[in-house]
């Protein structure tokens, strides 16, 4: 088994962790989805100031749209 620290890159190699009440965490997912981002793209937007795309780390930040199966 790789390390955990095996694929990730140099700029990116800071894990932060931090506690939520479930609640909380179903509030900040929404937030994110709200702004069509990721919980951590959010996060980082919001808590550095980062309001420019060339501020942001490269990589998706939407989720794919589910649509109905018909059939």
């Amino acid at each position: 088994m790789a390390a955990r620290s095996t694929h990730r890159s140099n700029q990116r190699s800071v894990c932060v962790a931090f506690r939520l009440s479930p609640e909380d965490r179903a509030e900040l997912r929404n937030l994110a989805a709200d702004h069509g981002l990721s919980v951590q793209a959010y996060l980082e937007r919001v808590a550095l100031g980062r309001t420019e795309a060339r501020d942001l780390p490269p990589g998706p930040t939407r989720r794919q749209e589910e649509l109905p199966l018909s059939g």
